[in-house]
């Protein structure tokens, strides 16, 4: 098969090795806003559908070119491409991030590179990264726009700039330039790129979250940070994991998650206002911004939330048979993990649980040193937990 060239048009302003390669193409396969760019007498098959645009382009005959926007190399179809076709030259363009760095006098080689074109991004998830990173870019499109993180970014308590880029490199090129506060009812359009700025990132002073740094209130019960290391590592959530923590109590388990996680979606239920306002001053103060507290009975809330891959139960308040048999009923597969410190709980819950998926049973034991006195330690021993999980399929 003859060489295709893939290049980036960058702003709009080509290299002169695309222009040279454009020149040189026969026919070009190109977003419609391109035609324009492209020179007189050549093949124009428009980018539409991936799989019909380079079936075309299969059939037709001659030098081949295909333009991306902005960089080939950055959040581009480049992958795709290269499944479809073997031979391939890439030729780089100068994309909007490297012009909106410019307009900022930002270097980029530490920012990390975010985009919401196309793709999904989560509020928590876009916050939690700018809280711990000096520089955050975002591609916006007609959803995750520039408004749309501004009024995000409005949730930090902290120093934040933003640099927002508009038809960069073009003739009606625009750039703003303040704090997000300013840009929360500005319309931007489409096709944007947002630089964010901060001056003071949060640094975890651990991965793991001891006992004694979270803010605790006398009466709500807190899983022990031994226990909890084990619910976390069995759980074993990942970037995409949507938790649902449910009778969520101090919170140290979505915390816990949502800290470890900085992209999962953590979904605390609980319905005691004072055990809810906990959690809502614990997520403050680890800056996790993934964790959403809803403060209800979980049986009232579920069906508002969006599908888990996890459901962790630390405590039902005799719901917990509603609450399995709907989760039985789910249509997509979940793991379900319940810690039971109670015989009737876990009785309830093994008779339940014993036919699903993958059921295992684990019990945790901890004990604890406690000083009586200088010649003289004693081993406290704490209340134990039966940890059940199994999985629901479909």
């Amino acid at each position: 098969m003859n060489e295709i060239v893939v290049a980036g048009a960058g702003t709009g302003d080509f290299t002169r090795e695309v222009q040279e390669a454009l020149n040189e193409a026969d026919v070009v396969l190109a977003s419609s806003r391109f035609r324009d760019l492209i020179p007189q007498g050549k093949r124009i098959i428009d980018l539409k559908d991936f799989d019909s645009s380079f079936t075309q382009l299969e059939h037709e005959y001659g030098k081949k070119l295909i333009l991306l926007s902005g960089d080939s190399c950055l959040f581009s179809l480049l992958p795709m491409i290269k499944k479809r076709f073997m031979n391939i030259r890439v030729l780089p363009g100068i994309s909007s991030l490297q012009v909106l760095c410019a307009r900022a006098c930002e270097v980029w080689n530490d920012a990390v590179i975010l985009s919401g074109h196309g793709r999904t991004l989560r509020a928590g998830t876009f916050l939690n990264i700018v809280e711990r990173n000096r520089l955050v870019i975002l591609f916006c499109d007609r959803n995750i726009s520039p408004q749309w993180a501004c009024e995000n970014l409005n949730h930090i308590h902290g120093d934040i700039e933003v640099f927002i880029g508009c038809n960069l490199g073009l003739n009606d090129e625009q750039v703003f330039h303040g704090k997000p506060e300013e840009f929360m009812c500005q319309n931007f359009p489409e096709l944007s790129i947002i630089l964010v700025k901060n001056h003071n990132i949060y640094v975890p002073v651990n991965i793991h979250i001891r006992d004694s740094e979270f803010i605790r209130e006398n009466g709500i019960v807190m899983t022990n940070e031994c226990v909890r290391s084990v619910v976390l590592s069995r759980l074993n959530l990942n970037h995409d994991s949507v938790l649902w923590d449910i009778g969520a109590g101090s919170g140290s388990i979505s915390i816990s998650a949502g800290h470890e996680d900085i992209y999962a979606e953590i979904h605390a239920i609980e319905y005691k206002h004072e055990a809810a306002d906990l959690i809502s001053r614990n997520a403050s103060h680890f800056h996790t911004h993934n964790v959403i507290i809803h403060e209800a009975r979980a049986l009232d809330v579920l069906h508002t939330l969006p599908q888990p891959t996890h459901i962790f139960i630390g405590g039902s308040e005799g719901e917990l048979d509603g609450i399995l048999e709907y989760i039985s009923q789910m249509k997509s597969s979940v793991q379900i993990m319940i810690a039971c410190v109670t015989l009737e709980t876990f009785s309830r819950a093994y008779e339940i649980l014993r036919d699903w998926e993958n059921f295992e049973a684990v019990q945790i034991s901890v004990n604890t040193s406690k000083h009586l006195k200088p010649s003289m330690t004693l081993i406290n021993a704490r209340i134990p937990v039966m940890i059940l999980s199994a999985n629901h399929n479909v």
